[in-house]
């Protein structure tokens, strides 16, 4: 939104000669910052106007946009940079000294914005509520928007390396934060021998919902490292409003979020689950359908057991949305035309309404990876990778922060007609 004057002098030609800075422009006209101005203002009260309210905020937007990896690295530039301090807001501090020399002072003191961030932490509902806004934003401006969705958790350390004894904060130790450690089984070595990688770290994690074609957020918490991806990704689904419940058709997920709970949860909401299945059969190859000579995998195949005892794979035919059945049938060359009839009450985790050994349920969980794009994003372009952020409340304002700052980019070159790229910090 337009709230500083000084950002009238610029026209777009003289934007696209600023080159980066027009980055800054875009986010600042586009986020929908008129609520948290006001409470970061009635919070400041009537103490000293220095620093304006709205020349703070737009500078620590700027430390999205340009990649500052601290608040220090952020003052440096504003002290270097006439021009950021004029699209921010900022106006030079004038102090007379007692010999009668003038001190300038280009930038906010780090106290300054120090007292600054104390209270946009306390602002977290109207953060919540300006991501919200910039979500419905693209829910009503982009085509099929929300339609796929993505589930991912990611890990994120705190800057602390340890759990502190203490048990009084005191605004270096991170009393929020905890140990978890997570197994990836990774591919199979030379010796057929499955390989199984561990991650380990102290902090949180981030439970994250993107639109699976556009790669932006739709929804997300911030929790301790060991709270359940499957939890947290079943509660965050719950919490959508009922919009964008009934926009989503297809929920992407990797086999971390695999259960009949969840996958029935989603089925309330008339949304097709897309996740990977772990194997808890535990040395079962097969089990049969009923009292039939229908067999199936856990993966979700199915065959057909001749009277040989030969197993003949059979072709997914589509769902039957009447009786809530997948529907099998012989390939062509063996000149059988009977059809069967799986119902995906037989078991919820194998057969779903888009079928696991279908090419569409293939093609749908290839666009998993978006989610995983998303979480790379945090890391590269945003600096969670290697940041200085402790306790959970600050991590919090930070991600909200990461995503605001990446919504309304995105919505700035919606309304200039350019959708390509829209999650991308620099395109």
């Amino acid at each position: 939104m337009n709230i500083v004057t000084q950002l009238s002098i610029f026209d777009y030609t003289q934007i696209e000669e600023l080159g980066d800075l027009e980055r800054l422009k875009l986010v600042i006209n586009n986020v929908p910052d008129r609520k948290i101005i006001y409470k970061l203002r009635k919070l400041r009260g009537k103490g000293r106007n220095d620093w304006p309210v709205e020349a703070m905020w737009n500078a620590f937007l700027s430390s999205f946009v340009f990649q500052h990896p601290t608040i220090e690295a952020l003052l440096r530039e504003l002290s270097r940079n006439s021009q950021l301090r004029k699209i921010c807001g900022i106006k030079p501090k004038y102090i007379r000294q007692k010999n009668g020399t003038i001190k300038v002072e280009a930038a906010p003191p780090a106290s300054a914005f120090s007292k600054f961030l104390k209270n946009l932490m306390r602002c977290q509902k109207e953060l919540d509520e300006m991501f919200k806004e910039l979500v419905d934003f693209m829910y009503d401006n982009l085509d099929q928007f929300g339609e796929i969705l993505a589930l991912d958790g990611k890990a994120i350390s705190s800057f602390a390396t340890h759990a502190s004894k203490e048990e009084k904060p005191d605004g270096r130790r991170d009393l929020d934060a905890n140990w978890c450690t997570k197994k990836y089984t990774e591919s199979t070595n030379t010796k057929g021998e499955k390989v199984v990688k561990k991650v380990t770290w102290f902090g949180y994690r981030l439970h994250l919902i993107v639109d699976a074609a556009y790669e932006l957020p739709v929804a997300f918490s911030v929790t301790k490292a060991s709270d359940s991806e499957k939890t947290e990704g079943k509660k965050l689904t719950g919490n959508l409003d009922k919009k964008k419940q009934e926009t989503c058709k297809y929920l992407l997920a990797d086999k971390g979020y695999d259960g009949v709970p969840f996958i029935e949860q989603l089925e309330k909401f008339k949304i097709s689950p897309i996740i990977d299945i772990r194997n808890c059969w535990q040395g079962e190859e097969t089990r049969q359908f009923k009292d039939t000579d229908i067999v199936y995998s856990y993966d979700g195949k199915v065959y057909y057991v001749d009277d040989s005892g030969e197993k003949i794979e059979l072709r997914y035919l589509g769902y039957d949305k009447g009786s809530k059945s997948s529907r099998y049938g012989f390939h062509p060359k063996y000149k059988d035309k009977r059809v069967f009839r799986i119902p995906l009450n037989t078991d919820k985790r194998v057969f779903v309404p888009v079928a696991r050994c279908s090419k569409k349920w293939v093609r749908l969980y290839a666009m998993r990876t978006s989610v995983e794009r998303v979480n790379g994003r945090i890391d590269r372009d945003y600096g969670f990778e290697n940041h200085t952020i402790r306790g959970l409340r600050k991590m919090t304002m930070y991600i909200s922060m990461a995503f605001i700052t990446m919504l309304s980019m995105a919505k700035g070159k919606i309304k200039e007609n350019r959708k390509e790229h829209l999650a991308a910090l620099i395109a």
